[in-house]
């Protein structure tokens, strides 16, 4: 087993082209640097088989603060620092070049972000209560809010025999 965290071609392993290779993914990565790194892979292994191991809910996420950058001024993460999946969802909404914090609540909200911003895109990791999601809402503007529609999420999962 070999560890790749990055797509270039010098970290991959000098394994022959026709090896067989089977590619596993962290399920919190960023999607689109996972697609490169996979794209890398590909190249150099092009019977690689990929199995897409990130999260649907980090999937979702991710995609939807990509729509949302271009809307806004200022994007608000909401959750743990310590979350990979905050932490990426901050990461893509900088990469799209707008200003992006994450944030655990309303008390960490800075005054100057706000400074000549009138849109703010707000989201959240997977994990975030909803509380502390409705509560920086209130504490920005309660009454100027527009829902964006994502994808629906109606994965359920079956709790394993000993549990059930």
């Amino acid at each position: 087993m070999t560890l790749v965290d990055d797509s270039a071609d010098s970290l991959l392993p000098d394994w022959a082209p026709d090896d067989e290779v089977a590619v596993l993914t962290q399920t919190t990565l960023s999607v689109g640097d996972t697609a490169q790194s996979i794209d890398a892979i590909k190249q150099r292994f092009p019977s690689a088989v990929v199995r897409n191991d990130i999260c649907y809910a980090t999937t979702n996420r991710q995609f939807a603060v990509t729509e949302m950058a271009v809307m806004v001024d200022l994007v608000l993460v909401i959750g743990a620092v310590n979350s990979s999946n905050c932490n990426r969802l901050r990461e893509v909404a900088a990469s799209h070049g707008v200003p992006s914090y994450l944030i655990n609540g309303p008390e960490e909200i800075e005054a100057s972000w706000l400074d000549g911003v009138s849109k703010v895109g707000i989201t959240s990791g997977a994990s975030t209560p909803e509380v502390l999601v409705e509560s920086v809402i209130s504490a920005l503007a309660p009454d100027k809010v527009t829902m964006l529609s994502g994808v629906e999420e109606d994965v359920s999962f079956t709790l394993p025999r000993e549990l059930r």
